[in-house]
């Protein structure tokens, strides 16, 4: 007859083993359903766009169990496949975005930013030709829509009728 020790140690045992194989199945149907065990920071890759032979895409970045606002990235795709933040000279967390628009030789951005003392400042963006970035913080996000409509007032200069056919060659 076997001592209540030895008994208490295979009881002990075959729960582990259980214990065990139940968290790899539930992880193993948790990562087949698109998710996690333990929710963390959620990551969703926009769709790129190609500008002057390169790839750009955003990315927006939250977080599955607190109420904390979501935060974008730029990510600028390098010919090996890695990806480089561009963080455009603009400090702060990235709350919302308008555009990529390309317009008149370069792409515009809209940016909500928000400061590391929690104010709200709103910003245009412009990528050149050269790929020189150039920023300018706007009063309210009206002139930042603005801007990026291309009003006159703001310095950017409206396509006239029939010009942007001209410019974009015929697709064969």
């Amino acid at each position: 007859m076997s001592s209540p020790l030895s008994q208490l140690t295979l009881g002990l045992r075959a729960l582990a083993i259980n214990i065990a194989i139940f968290v790899a199945l539930a992880t193993a149907l948790a990562w087949y359903l698109g998710g996690s065990l333990f929710p963390g920071r959620q990551t969703v890759n926009f769709p790129s766009f190609e500008w002057m032979g390169d790839d750009y895409h955003f990315r927006v970045i939250g977080h599955g169990t607190t109420p904390e606002p979501v935060r974008w990235e730029l990510l600028h795709t390098l010919p090996d496949g890695d990806e480089e933040r561009l963080t455009l000279g603009i400090d702060g967390r990235w709350r919302s975005i308008w555009g990529p628009l390309v317009h008149d030789g370069g792409v515009l951005i809209g940016l909500e930013v928000e400061t590391r003392d929690g104010a709200t400042q709103w910003w245009v963006a412009q990528i050149d030709r050269d790929r020189a970035v150039t920023t300018r913080e706007v009063e309210d996000r009206d002139m930042m829509i603005g801007t990026l409509r291309g009003a006159p007032q703001f310095g950017v200069r409206q396509p006239t009728p029939g010009e942007a056919e001209q410019a974009v060659p015929a697709t064969p």
